[in-house]
């Protein structure tokens, strides 16, 4: 801005006069701009949502793992519970004909060998979807990993559901046979005769019995997995209709 010029010496009589001022030249003034403020940018609640969609979608990647490592570990457990249990039945069932059997004359090994394919579907089933989720694959991209780990779900329940009833059915039909008999149904009948219980009887029904029960358990991880199935394609489908509005790409698990 400028000023002009002014005045304050003494007039020729003596007395002091008032200082003239000029007018403000605005004009100088004006042409000085205030800079914009360099505030932080608006807040957007569409940044937030998509922070809380990707922790969403980490959050049931990593249940996902757990779900599938727990499967793991308990078809294992029923593999091994049922193969102890069919070894020893084995190893048994051979006698001399001088001796009293141990075993009925038919002994129905339905129910075992049902436990042992399930124990083997669930843990080749828990496998795959672990590769599937933790290799670098092409499955990892959302809507492959949400259809294999839906698909892998419902099979499980399903076997799990049909082990369950299918070796119950059996158990309980031939629970009363002095013919017939499982390997639950027969060896469990000794159970409370202390001593008197052939040899092994015991380690049998625990066994079976064991292997039947982590089955039933499975039927409760597998409806969890049905339903993380269907959170997992909610949670797709809202990923990707931001990734469409924001121009991006297939999100993978991360």
């Amino acid at each position: 801005m400028s000023f002009q010029r002014f005045d304050i010496s003494p007039n020729p009589a003596g007395e002091n006069k008032r200082p003239r001022f000029s007018a403000f030249r605005f004009a100088s003034f004006s042409s000085v701009s205030r800079r914009p403020s360099q505030a932080p940018p608006a807040y957007s609640p569409d940044d937030t949502l998509a922070t809380r969609n990707q922790l969403h979608v980490k959050v049931l990647h990593w249940m996902r793992i757990a779900i599938a490592s727990i499967t793991f570990l308990v078809s294992i457990v029923i593999l091994a519970c049922s193969a102890s249990a069919l070894r020893t039945y084995t190893n048994t069932r051979y006698h001399a004909e001088w001796i009293l059997p141990l075993w009925p004359s038919t002994v129905d090994l339905r129910p075992t060998h049902a436990l042992l394919a399930s124990g083997v579907i669930l843990a080749v089933a828990s496998i795959f979807y672990l590769v599937a989720a933790l290799a670098p694959t092409p499955l990892r991209s959302t809507r492959p990993l949400n259809l294999t780990f839906t698909i892998l779900a419902f099979l499980a329940l399903f076997i799990t559901i049909f082990t369950t009833v299918f070796a119950n059915t059996i158990n309980t039909r031939l629970s009363n046979s002095t013919q017939a008999g499982t390997l639950a149904s027969w060896t469990c009948k000794w159970q409370g005769f202390g001593s008197a219980t052939p040899g092994r009887f015991a380690e049998i029904c625990a066994m079976s019995t064991a292997a039947l029960d982590l089955v039933i358990l499975m039927i409760v991880i597998e409806s969890i997995s049905v339903l993380l199935a269907g959170w997992g394609w909610w949670i797709g489908a809202k990923v990707r209709k931001e990734a469409a509005v924001e121009g991006k790409g297939e999100v993978t698990q991360v």
